[in-house]
């Protein structure tokens, strides 16, 4: 398969990773790699830069691309592996012509100190973000916290489901005040990529060093906060930084799946400091704004495709979940678009298209926190229970059982469900293979589990379907 296939492929699969990860982990990660090869055998290599990244998206992107990959390839697919490329950068030699000036020495490698985080996006400024009522009042308080950052809403905390444009928000004010502050230090990171950065500082002595680049900033973005339930010594630097930055009027600006006090395994303390600002949410759009914003994008970033507009209409009026599913329809619909030279879509061939997102819709996600709640309730035990370390047999047993049910009635990773319940991979594992083998066994535990999927409003056939 020649070079130009390969790029093909790529991209035809990097619409649907796009949609499944977002836009900046999207920019940040996937862009740059490269689908270098396709062996005899299926093996498709993906080249990295690094062997961090390498690492890291092995860990927590492998899933994704590979089964983006396995739609695009079909059969020809076996399995993905990940390289890191072995070009190295050469630095320019300076040739001087023997009439020219002495050329001026380059002095030597000295450590660049830069600024900590990521870029931000190009494509998240406030003009970009439709507002409606599910986020009116969210925009809203991202606006002022741009306008008078560190002194309106200190800390701003936006949260709500995967997709709904938190981290947009959030970095539209990034955007906005550097338009207005050019000097200021804007640092957008994860939480994930903040407890990795903080567990290398330990192990190579830098933790001095870590400290000060993050205490520089003038406006902290950090994503998904959620994630640091359970880190104990993030928790502890988190604070310090924290009241640091607020201290000196720094503003930080934090998006999370839930509420500060909803989130299990966070030091009241970092709750209580969380709930002094401004909390806000983000809800799933109505049609009207769902439409909106796919007109918007249809104009602003794809100018040679024209979609009839009542295969926009079509689009929006059954891809509800959140508006990242709605761009991944409208990217396929363009790509296909494409593919046949611009002729117009209709809505049956869109229908067919998008079939898998409209199943999708048919039954909303369940998500970790639900199904630990009604596990909880059935057994007639707490959250933090499921949460919690407790090997008695009426508390293991319930918490195995969640973690089955997560397995099997989502889409989450493994790592994913793992970092839900605060587990290493190989508990959770353990976990549902012990629930497997009890319930072939036990009667009863069948019967508990088929109650709790119907409590859940799920089929409990779905409990015997092999996991992906």
């Amino acid at each position: 398969m020649d070079s130009v296939e390969l790029d093909g492929f790529w991209q035809l699969a990097s619409i649907e990773i796009k949609a499944k990860v977002g836009d900046d982990v999207y920019q940040r990660l996937i862009e740059p790699l490269k689908m270098n090869n396709i062996s005899d055998g299926g093996v498709v290599t993906i080249e990295t830069d690094n062997n961090f990244t390498k690492t890291f998206i092995g860990n927590n992107y492998l899933g994704i691309i590979e089964e983006a990959l396995r739609r695009a390839l079909g059969s020809r697919l076996s399995r993905v592996e990940l390289s890191v490329s072995t070009v190295q950068e050469e630095l320019p030699t300076v040739v001087q012509d023997v009439n020219d000036e002495p050329a001026r020495s380059i002095p030597s490698a000295q450590p660049v100190e830069k600024d900590p985080g990521f870029p931000l996006n190009e494509n998240y400024y406030f003009k970009d973000f439709i507002v409606g009522p599910s986020n009116s009042f969210a925009a809203a308080a991202a606006r002022a916290t741009a306008d008078n950052p560190g002194r309106s809403y200190n800390p701003l905390f936006i949260y709500g489901d995967t997709g709904l444009g938190k981290t947009h928000l959030m970095q539209a004010i990034g955007h906005e005040v550097l338009k207005t502050n050019p000097s200021f230090v804007v640092c957008y990171i994860t939480t994930e990529f903040l407890l990795n950065e903080f567990v290398n500082a330990i192990q190579n002595s830098g933790s001095a060093a870590f400290r000060q680049r993050y205490r520089k900033v003038d406006v902290l973005l950090i994503d998904d906060i959620h994630f640091m339930a359970g880190r104990t010594a993030l928790q502890e630097e988190f604070f310090n930084m924290f009241n640091d930055l607020t201290l000196n009027n720094k503003q930080i600006v934090m998006t999370s799946d839930r509420p500060p006090q909803d989130i299990q395994n966070l030091e009241q303390r970092l709750v209580s400091r969380f709930q002094a600002g401004l909390i806000t949410s983000v809800e799933s759009p109505a049609f009207e704004t769902r439409l909106a914003i796919l007109r918007h994008k249809q104009l602003t970033n794809h100018l040679n495709v024209v979609i009839p507009d009542q295969v926009l209409q079509f689009i929006a009026e059954n891809v509800k979940s959140n508006v990242r599913q709605l761009e991944g329809a409208l990217n396929r619909v363009i790509f296909r678009c494409n593919q046949n030279h611009g002729v117009e879509p209709t809505i049956d061939s869109v229908r067919e298209l998008i079939k898998d997102m409209l199943e999708d819709e048919v039954q909303p996600d369940l998500t970790f926190g639900q199904i630990q709640k009604v596990v909880s309730e059935f057994f007639n035990i707490s959250i933090s229970d499921i949460m919690g370390k407790e090997r008695s047999q009426n508390i293991a047993l319930p918490r195995q059982m969640a973690m089955f049910l997560c397995r099997k009635l989502t889409k989450g990773s493994l790592p994913e469900i793992s970092r839900s319940f605060d587990k290493t991979h190989a508990t959770v594992l353990h976990g549902c293979r012990t629930i497997v083998n009890r319930m072939e066994q036990d009667p009863l535990i069948k019967k508990q589990l088929e109650s709790i999927a119907n409590i859940l409003g799920r089929n409990p056939e779905e409990l015997y379907l092999a996991i992906d």
